[in-house]
């Protein structure tokens, strides 16, 4: 998980909710690493985590019905550790955002839905259709089922990306207390 952890990391070294959550770079470099294992622990407890065969990549889904993060979930999941992990004012600025997303979330994928949690590639191996690759298990199953899928982005050039995949874009928003744009998708 380390290997993975630290490639998330480098993926999100320059996103904007990233360099928000640690606005110094050298602290961004030294704690992001523990950011992303809580987040991949808590996708092995409750979702599905796949990684690149060279550990450059991953991505982490909450499978329909799973997708509310509530606190005894994020209790068993790791969640509640963050703060002891990254810092407490991090960890409250991650906390933040994510709450406001949260009714967005319900409002924009009312039904049974995957949310894709967290995906990313290390820079260096970016370009190599990694990211389409990592997409395309959740795309088959949601295709499948009939179910579709949700997901947030903090970086305008992630959009290309994903409409190309076949989301569309349900919102873009101002997040209040960080002021940072995001945009809200959705594949049908």
């Amino acid at each position: 998980m380390k290997v993975v952890s630290e490639s998330l990391a480098m993926a999100f070294m320059n996103d904007p909710l990233e360099r928000y959550v640690f606005p110094d770079a050298e602290e961004r470099k030294q704690k992001s690493p523990d950011h992303f294992a809580t987040v991949l622990r808590y996708g092995l407890a409750f979702g599905e985590a796949y990684e690149l065969p060279n550990s450059e990549g991953a991505v982490v889904w909450l499978p329909p019905g799973k997708t509310d993060i509530t606190p005894e979930k994020a209790e068993r999941g790791g969640l509640t550790k963050m703060p002891e992990l990254i810092g407490y004012d991090a960890a409250l600025r991650f906390f933040i955002v994510s709450e406001y997303l949260k009714s967005f979330h319900i409002t924009d994928a009312p039904g049974p839905h995957w949310y894709t949690m967290v995906i990313g590639v290390a820079p260096a191996s970016c370009g190599r259709g990694y990211g389409k690759a990592l997409m395309q298990p959740i795309i088959e199953k949601a295709k499948a089922a009939q179910t579709p899928i949700y997901l947030e982005t903090f970086e305008q050039a992630n959009i290309q990306f994903y409409t190309k995949l076949g989301f569309r874009v349900v919102r873009e928003l101002i997040e209040p207390v960080s002021n940072l744009p995001v945009w809200t998708f959705l594949k049908d």
